[in-house]
């Protein structure tokens, strides 16, 4: 038996990839599915620019995501969310500069966009300001409601014939002779074979890890959920500006956001913090204020030393794995780290992506 620590979109993507060959797993929530991060993000999936490994993953993991929510619905008979209306990036003139640098890059790298006139953004999306002058169209950028991928991820692997325990928090691990005997803050104890970390910051709260287990930090991110079914024109796009996103979700809602403060630990953002994102999105959506604020949402992300994504084998203990360090990217690159963490972790195969960003 394989358990996985954390039941966010980096452990419940690996948990179904598991289960489809054939392991039997368990994943422990201290809280609830998606109570975390996964939750409350925007979860909009766009590879960055770059010719490097991992932006050529990001773009194979954009291109398998179709068939992935498709055959996840499927599966589970529940909607994720998944929407494939592009994204819209729009200027105000005083960031024309970086628009232009960013679709010259897109261009070099052939990446597939059209450029727009502030009368062609208005065409498309008439509620944003006047003052905007220029944008490109990026047909292939989508999004997905991040609870719900968690949601039926836990279902699938629910019906694969594993098991997803909430509410109960891993208080620490010991290493024994072929296996990990886990103790659970309920008193409960449960012996495996292999055990995967993708609780992110709240890893530091379990005991018996060993040293070689790279700590994550916070880096919080905080988004307004407003009503926009008042507008004449809703927001049928996501929006990328130069200090945020708005990005529409079911039932009129709409996401407003989104901030990203380095070692914030609140999950309470200050009154100031929630004025920081109305300014933001002023200039872009001028009724913004209007909307009914429903609420205000937080997660903390996880990021390790330089940022970049940790996937690994404790040298110390090869019995434990870990899966750290997603950031804000988990959503997209779930369908390739899923698949080549699950060969890793059965069989010590590494693919494209735990050869360049695993340790151990």
């Amino acid at each position: 038996m394989i358990a996985i620590i954390g039941a966010g979109i980096a452990g419940l993507s690996l948990g179904l990839a598991l289960s489809q060959r054939g392991a039997t797993v368990t994943v422990l929530e201290a809280d609830r599915v998606a109570s975390g991060a996964s939750g409350v993000a925007t979860s909009y999936l766009e590879p960055r620019l770059g010719n490097t490994a991992m932006r050529a993953l990001e773009r194979e993991a954009m291109r398998r995501w179709p068939h992935y929510a498709a055959q996840l619905e499927e599966e589970t008979g529940m909607s994720i969310g998944f929407r494939q209306d592009g994204q819209i990036k729009v200027s105000l003139q005083e960031y024309k500069s970086k628009l232009d640098k960013d679709l010259t890059l897109r261009t070099s790298q052939q990446e597939t966009f059209k450029q727009l006139s502030g009368d062609d953004i208005r065409r498309m999306e008439p509620s944003l300001s006047p003052d905007l002058i220029a944008g490109a169209f990026l047909p292939d950028v989508c999004w997905v409601n991040g609870r719900d991928v968690c949601q039926a991820l836990a279902v699938a692997i629910e019906k694969s014939g594993g098991m997803v325990v909430e509410n109960d928090a891993v208080s620490s691990l010991q290493f024994r002779t072929g296996g990990v005997e886990i103790s659970m803050q309920h008193g409960s104890v449960i012996g495996v074979e292999k055990t995967v970390l993708c609780a992110g910051i709240a890893a530091s709260e379990i005991d018996g890890l060993p040293d070689d287990i790279p700590a994550s930090r916070a880096v919080r991110g905080v988004n307004l959920v407003v009503d926009q079914t008042g507008l004449s024109q809703p927001i049928t796009h996501l929006i990328k500006h130069h200090r945020g996103n708005l990005c529409p979700r079911e039932n009129g809602q709409l996401i407003v956001g989104t901030t990203y403060e380095s070692d914030q630990w609140s999950l309470d953002p200050t009154p100031e913090i929630i004025e920081f994102l109305y300014q933001n999105a002023d200039s872009i959506l001028p009724s913004v204020r209007d909307l009914p604020l429903l609420k205000v949402t937080a997660g903390l992300r996880s990021k390790v030393g330089d940022g970049n994504l940790r996937l690994g084998c404790s040298e110390e203990q090869p019995q434990l794995f870990y899966s750290l360090s997603h950031g804000g990217a988990g959503f997209l690159r779930a369908p390739v780290i899923g698949d080549e963490l699950a060969e890793f972790v059965l069989k010590g195969v590494k693919g494209p992506l735990t050869r360049h960003h695993t340790h151990g």
